[in-house]
C-alpha cells in the first residue's frame, strides 16, 4: 500500500528577523528541534521516494529527517512553495518536504479535509493500489 508523509517546513526565523532573500530564509532553534523530531518519529521506516522543496527551510527540515533515515533528499521543484502539486504514482513510502500554501490543496486533491498545516506537521496519507485514499493521520511535533 502507497504511502506519503506531506511534511511541512519547520518554523523558520520570522521574517521581521532576517533581512535575506525568503527562499533563503533558515530555521529558527526551534525549527531545527521540529525537524530532528519529525526525523526521529519516522526512524526505522523504509522510505522508498524523499524530496523536498527548494526553499531553504525546507531543504535544512529535510536534512535533519534525512540524517535520522540516513538518506539524502532530492531537491524537486514541482513542491515550490508557488507551484500546487498532485500526490499520484506513488509506490511504496514517501516523503515529501513543502509548504503550507500547496500542501493542503495537494491533500484536498485527494479528497482529504484538510483543517490544520502547522509547522514540522505532516498529512500521513495512505493509498491503495488504485491511488484512492485508504485512510489518513495528521501529525503534530512535540516541540
Amino acid at each position: 500500500m502507497p504511502t506519503v508523509y506531506l511534511i511541512r517546513h519547520a518554523e523558520p526565523v520570522s521574517p521581521w528577523d532576517w533581512d535575506g532573500d525568503d527562499a533563503s530564509r533558515p530555521l529558527s532553534a526551534r525549527g531545527l528541534k521540529q525537524a530532528q523530531w519529525m526525523g526521529e518519529h519516522l526512524r526505522g521506516l523504509r522510505v522508498a521516494d524523499f524530496r523536498t522543496a527548494p526553499h531553504f527551510r525546507c531543504r535544512q527540515t529535510a536534512d535533519e529527517i534525512g540524517k535520522v533515515l540516513d538518506l539524502q533528499p532530492e531537491v524537486d521543484d514541482r513542491l515550490h512553495i508557488a507551484r500546487t502539486f498532485r500526490v499520484k504514482d506513488l509506490q511504496g513510502l514517501s516523503v515529501w518536504v513543502a509548504h503550507s500554501n500547496n500542501i493542503p490543496d495537494a491533500v484536498m486533491r485527494l479528497g482529504v479535509p484538510c483543517n490544520a498545516c502547522g509547522h514540522a506537521s505532516a498529512w500521513v496519507i495512505n493509498l491503495d493500489e488504485q491511488g484512492r485514499v485508504e485512510g489518513y493521520e495528521y501529525i503534530e511535533p512535540e516541540v
